[in-house]
């Protein structure tokens, strides 16, 4: 169950994210998960936001320019514990010939644990291989249901 994410390239100056994240609360996009990497003159920023659809067409409307590859759109959301570090989730993706792409932390906390996003090459087999290794997998509304 990939999770949509909205990417946009924003120019790499003082202000420009704080223009991104006030457009969005305008409307009341809630942001649940937020990376940014700089890339030189621009920053790329992706977030998990409630309703990756709508915050889209908001950003688009608005003139932002967003990343739309499917490597820029689909992610997935893990919950990270004790037993299910790190280590261990980028151990097994590896040994099974699966690259992760980029991954970043999110403000989401079940039970004391904290939701870890993340793009990896072939997401479906992803999902599959952490599943069968009892990996919790989160979907966007459970994300919602305790943001």
């Amino acid at each position: 169950m990939p999770i949509q994410q909205v990417s946009v390239f924003l120019d790499n100056r003082p202000g420009s994210l704080s223009e991104l994240i006030t457009y969005l609360d305008r409307f009341k996009i809630k942001i649940f998960a937020l990376s940014i990497a700089d890339a030189g003159e621009f920053g790329l920023i992706r977030m998990i936001t409630e309703d990756a659809g709508r915050a889209t067409k908001i950003l688009e409307d608005a003139d932002f320019n967003l990343a739309k590859s499917k490597k820029n759109i689909e992610v997935t959301v893990i919950l990270t514990t004790e037993k299910d570090k790190v280590s261990r989730i980028a151990k097994i993706l590896g040994d099974n010939d699966l690259n992760i792409d980029y991954a970043y932390s999110s403000a989401v906390r079940i039970d004391g644990k904290f939701a870890l996003v993340l793009r990896v090459d072939d997401l479906d087999k992803a999902e599959r291989i952490l599943e069968e290794n009892d990996i919790v997998i989160l979907s966007l509304d459970e994300i919602k249901k305790v943001f």
